[in-house]
């Protein structure tokens, strides 16, 4: 694989990576920004209601129908999405095609036709695609946590916003926001597989070349604090309780981030682990549970996800937090070290049979971090951490005062209590 960055006068990053045995490509933009660049109350959820937007009618392709028709016509499909810092647009499609997919792209970017009729339709599909998160508990316990890592902050709230905002948004504040933020130098332009680095310069250059610089607000930085409530409740009647166990974690440039995403694969990655081995296969408490680490530029989440018997929903609770208590308080086993550290390597090396992992890795870097860290210096990085390492980073990040509860179920708060009281100690 051979990867080459360009930086055109505007500002605008072009990077590709060139697979020589690739047959297909994966064009993608990325734009920087989300909901962390939001004002929750007045336009929280625009970022994500935009990357919805973008996809009904450009100058050159004037409808949805016109642009599905010109992607399904290649072979090829196409998908956008939005998180807390990014909104990230592909198209996936075979090489000889590849024109087609920076010229469709492009023209999102440059001239997006943001028709008052498709916003006032877009507003009740963004309204029911919120109701599909909050009808399935174990995907929306996991948008409730944020607030309080991050109280009072951008990242504590819902990318997708309130139904309040996106039913009464103005089409002028929708493209304020894209004014602002959709601009030469906050856009990286990536592309994975069969690619002519030169050739996609000239068309990003033609296409693109005009666009104009803008000047992006600085980001708020996060709180020092977390929130002072404990838990975070929603009563609902569901067959099974689902909760989240969170803490703060490292940023993506932290040195300690591989040690961090280590710790979480002990705990929590794949079916030998001590999560799913002790809550799930020696208990019988849950059918779904596992951990991960999120990350931001300058922050990152680590999270428990479980879903558990509601009878037994005490004992599942005091054995997640009996399980990190370990982890951050006794060396790992060599064993569970090399496994945990095996699969994050094998995650890494198996993503890159993909072009679209490969061009979504290298554009996110980019854009949020400003250079690309290779694949072998990655593995390196997680070779390199010790079981001492582990216990560092354990201990920071899971530390006991520094957990909050997320939890939906049947009544409860006397879980909330019994977990209030399990942190108090």
């Amino acid at each position: 694989m051979t990867i080459c960055e360009t930086t055109l006068p505007n500002g605008l990053r072009v990077i590709t990576a060139y697979i020589a045995e690739a047959r297909s490509l994966t064009a993608q933009i990325f734009v920087g920004v989300g909901s962390r660049q939001e004002d929750f109350h007045i336009n929280g959820g625009v970022a994500h209601f935009l990357e919805h937007l973008l996809f009904k009618g450009t100058k050159k392709y004037p409808t949805a129908q016109i642009i599905a028709e010109a992607v399904d016509a290649v072979g090829g499909y196409n998908n956008a999405y939005t998180s807390e810092e990014l909104t990230t647009y592909y198209i996936k499609l075979p090489a000889a095609h590849s024109k087609l997919a920076l010229d469709l792209l492009c023209d999102m970017m440059m001239s997006p036709l943001l028709d008052a009729d498709e916003i006032e339709r877009e507003r009740g599909v963004i309204v029911e695609e919120m109701n599909v998160y909050r009808d399935d508990p174990s995907r929306f316990v996991g948008t409730m946590i944020p607030e309080l890592i991050y109280p009072n902050h951008s990242l504590g709230r819902d990318i997708i916003g309130t139904k309040e905002v996106i039913n009464t948004v103005p089409r002028s504040a929708i493209k304020d926001f894209f004014d602002t933020h959709y601009v030469s130098n906050n856009m990286v332009v990536a592309l994975a597989g069969a690619v002519d680095h030169e050739a996609v310069v000239a068309q990003v250059t033609e296409l693109l070349g005009e666009m104009k610089q803008g000047k992006q607000p600085a980001l708020i930085p996060v709180p020092d604090h977390l929130s002072h409530d404990l838990a975070i409740i929603q009563d609902k009647d569901t067959a099974q309780a689902h909760f989240v166990i969170s803490s703060k974690a490292y940023s993506y440039s932290d040195p300690k981030l591989a040690a961090a995403r280590v710790a979480s694969g002990i705990l929590g990655r794949g079916m030998s682990s001590r999560l799913f081995s002790n809550v799930r296969e020696r208990q019988g408490l849950a059918y779904s549970i596992f951990s991960d680490v999120s990350n931001f530029v300058d922050s990152g989440v680590f999270s428990v996800y479980a879903g558990v018997n509601l009878d037994k929903l005490d004992q599942a609770v005091t054995s997640v937090l009996n399980e990190l208590k370990s982890v951050a308080t006794e060396l790992v086993s060599d064993t569970e070290l090399a496994k945990a550290k095996q699969q994050l390597i094998a995650g890494l090396e198996m993503g890159q049979e993909s072009n679209t992992n490969i061009a979504d890795s290298i554009g996110t870097q980019i854009m949020l971090l400003g250079s690309y860290t290779s694949i072998d210096d990655r593995i390196a990085e997680i070779r390199a951490v010790t079981a001492e390492d582990v216990l560092v980073v354990a201990g920071e990040m899971l530390e006991t005062k520094g957990l909050r509860l997320a939890l939906i179920a049947p009544e409860p708060e006397s879980a909330a209590a019994h977990f209030r009281t399990v942190i108090a100690g």
